[in-house]
């Protein structure tokens, strides 16, 4: 027995000094990125970018997925709008869609704060980098939304929290109450309660990408950000069949009569399978 493992061990160990070692990061990976300026803009909103190690430290970081999002998005390239420079802090960023101010920048993954820019990324991972928008009392608080963010439903159920630090400097998410919801920019009646919490009725809204975020006046929020994908089944929305109404049909004659079997026969069919598509 001892012979046997022996060999295998052996063999193991051969096979593993005969195969080139893997690097520590992955090729490349697909990452979303969501940047935003000093104005609170949101330039790049959860776009995706495949990250490769631009800078060959030997992983996959939020440099090189930054690096990437401006290749990819900003005029002119990660050249004009990207930098970043070792500091006493670890790897920083200088420059972020092409605005420098001294290092007032900020950046998350996963909405979970990052330590420096060498943190790594792996697939499916959302960078969301910022601009201070205040240099003076740096209130800028990170924020974003948790809630039913994968369900295609009519009802959007979300709460959206601002980070902040308690007293020994840890951070923590607190809920936002009464900030307005916006959707693509523009205010809606939808308001954060007590505990942050907010329900949206999309049923209204017509197939098409809708970008959720909000702004509040008691707190500094870096916008937080969710997207909606409406696909408005073809069953949901049946055009109308346009039919006479049997009181005109004796003078409309029989070809009209014709028209409207077909056309309700039709508009029966059709309401049919949607009763029985809301079924199932």
């Amino acid at each position: 027995m001892k012979k046997v493992l022996s060999i295998l061990v052996a063999a193991l160990v051969a096979t593993t000094l005969a195969s080139p070692a893997k690097a520590l990061a992955a090729d490349s990976a697909n990452v979303k990125i969501t940047i935003s300026d000093s104005s609170k803009n949101l330039v790049v909103v959860d776009e995706e970018v495949t990250v490769t190690d631009v800078d060959n430290d030997g992983a996959l970081t939020i440099n090189d997925a930054l690096y990437a999002a401006h290749e990819k998005f900003y005029e002119g390239g990660a050249e004009a709008g990207y930098a970043s420079a070792s500091t006493e802090w670890g790897l920083s960023l200088t420059k972020l869609w092409g605005e420098e101010n001294g290092g007032s920048y900020g950046y998350y993954v996963n909405d979970a704060m990052a330590m420096s820019l060498g943190d790594t990324v792996k697939d499916n991972d959302r960078v969301k980098a910022y601009v201070y928008s205040d240099l003076t009392a740096w209130s800028d608080a990170y924020s974003y939304f948790e809630g039913n963010i994968e369900d295609d439903s009519d009802e959007l159920e979300l709460t959206l929290y601002a980070m902040g630090f308690d007293e020994s400097f840890n951070p923590v998410a607190n809920p936002v109450e009464g900030a307005v919801i916006t959707f693509n920019g523009e205010e809606t009646d939808y308001v954060t309660d007590a505990n942050g919490k907010v329900t949206i009725d999309l049923a209204d809204y017509e197939a098409g990408k809708y970008v959720i975020s909000a702004t509040s006046d008691s707190v500094n929020l870096v916008p937080p950000v969710h997207v909606v994908y409406r696909q408005v089944s073809p069953f949901e929305e049946t055009p109308s069949l346009i039919s006479p109404k049997p009181e005109n049909l004796a003078e409309t004659g029989a070809s009209a009569v014709m028209f409207y079997v077909v056309g309700s026969l039709a508009a029966a069919g059709a309401a049919f399978a949607g009763k029985r598509r809301n079924e199932k």
